[in-house]
């Protein structure tokens, strides 16, 4: 009787103990590692892993996304600011040069609501040529839904060590892509059907377009330097100040 009762005690220990979602801190935030179970899951679909393979930070404080083999099959990356950061200026200094990437890849630098309220809240500087052979251009600026030329921006980097930006104000998104030497590369900027930031958090992620393997059959990994973020006048961290 008492063997069973302890067996029983530890079975229901068992079942009541929950997973906790991995962490890393990355420039002085912390960031939530996705895991999809080793199911597929959007975008792709793609199986994203939280293991240190495809997400870790470096000895030198630099955050490592990789798309990685595993198995027969390929695992991605996505990792979530564990906060939203509001209205405000959001810079990610990349130092990977997306010039010929593998073109199956994706990486994103994006805000995103799991509401799905005004296009989730969404706003993409995308790095990808889209797994199309003769497309020269390798990056955009989105605002969502994209469904018109007017909300989407096309062009090309072809170097690394560049700092992509999002301003996000009320009514405003602007956006921006400079050279480690302070060139600009790219700038952009929209009014008409920005959307308020709500609860919106900043997400980075690596993946492949439509869940097919990279073309070159070879991982895939983006290196950032470091992640800033200056606060509006009506964002939670702004009004903390």
């Amino acid at each position: 009787m008492f063997c069973r009762l302890v067996c029983l005690l530890a079975s229901l220990t068992c079942a009541c103990t929950v997973a906790t979602a991995r962490e890393i801190t990355f420039s002085g935030q912390q960031w939530v590692v996705r895991s999809s179970g080793g199911q597929l899951s959007g975008p792709g679909p793609n199986v994203f892993s939280d293991g240190p393979d495809a997400v870790h930070v470096d000895a030198q404080g630099r955050l490592r996304m990789a798309i990685v083999k595993a198995g027969q099959g390929w695992h991605s990356a996505e990792v979530t600011l564990s906060r939203p950061l509001g209205y405000g200026t959001y810079e990610l200094e990349v130092e990977t040069d997306p010039f010929g990437m593998d073109r199956q890849a994706v990486f994103g630098f994006f805000t995103y609501s799991s509401a799905p309220e005004q296009a989730h809240r969404e706003l993409d500087v995308e790095l990808s040529y889209w797994a199309r052979p003769d497309e020269p251009n390798n990056a955009q600026f989105v605002v969502q839904p994209s469904g018109t030329p007017d909300t989407l921006r096309r062009f090309e980097v072809n170097q690394g060590h560049v700092t992509y930006r999002i301003r996000w104000e009320h009514g405003l998104a602007e956006f921006s892509a400079t050279a480690a030497d302070g060139a600009v590369l790219q700038h952009w900027s929209r009014t008409a059907g920005v959307p308020d930031a709500g609860d919106a958090r900043l997400q980075l992620n690596l993946w492949l377009f439509r869940g097919k393997p990279p073309q070159n059959g070879q991982p895939v990994e983006f290196v950032m330097r470091a992640f800033r973020f200056t606060p509006g006048a009506r964002s939670p961290s702004g009004l903390q100040r």
